[in-house]
């Protein structure tokens, strides 16, 4: 009897694990707005400075920006911070959902503090909707990398959208909201 009163209290101390995930999620949601607020800034900054599409650094990423026009590198600037946002809302929402499914004492009082449409209901509902936002970000993606390289489109960039469809029919196939309503 002492060994299951023992193993039920190392089994609840686990679901103080459930809190790191909220916090470890809300502050990454905090990071993914400011990277989103700055990349929002610098597709300003670089447009009215007319700085949008030099070279600074010579990564990579500014490498891609460096054949495009002052215009195009300000969207693709956008389309980039479109992306840090959904990722910022993404991670909002599993926080919001692990606290109210796993941590929330009494049942409602995030709702009452936040709308209730970003709360979910069950694991269900939880994962169907990070799903579809994970589609959705790697739509915004795809989209990013069409138009940074339209210069230079070839057939090797149908494997992300091949993929989102995948994914898409296997969401659609597994029907997390099947008996949660």
């Amino acid at each position: 009897m002492v060994l299951v009163n023992n193993m039920s209290k190392l089994i609840a101390s686990f679901s103080y694990g459930a809190y790191i995930a909220v916090f470890s999620s809300l502050i990454s949601a905090g990071l993914m707005f400011v990277v989103g607020a700055i990349k929002v800034y610098k597709a300003i900054f670089g447009y009215i400075t007319g700085t949008g599409t030099v070279v600074y650094a010579g990564t990579a990423e500014e490498k891609v920006l460096a054949h495009l026009t002052q215009e195009d590198a300000a969207i693709g600037r956008i389309i980039e911070s479109i992306d840090a946002f959904l990722i910022a809302l993404v991670m909002l929402y599993l926080g919001y959902g692990i606290y109210a499914l796993f941590c929330e004492k009494n049942k409602g009082e995030l709702t009452n503090l936040v709308s209730s449409a970003i709360v979910p209901k069950s694991i269900g509902q939880l994962k169907e909707t990070l799903a579809h936002l994970i589609l959705v970000v790697l739509f915004v993606l795809f989209t990013r990398q069409v138009w940074l390289n339209l210069n230079d489109l070839t057939w090797t960039m149908l494997v992300l959208p091949i993929g989102i469809a995948l994914l898409a029919l296997g969401l659609k196939l597994a029907d997390f909201s099947k008996g949660h309503e």
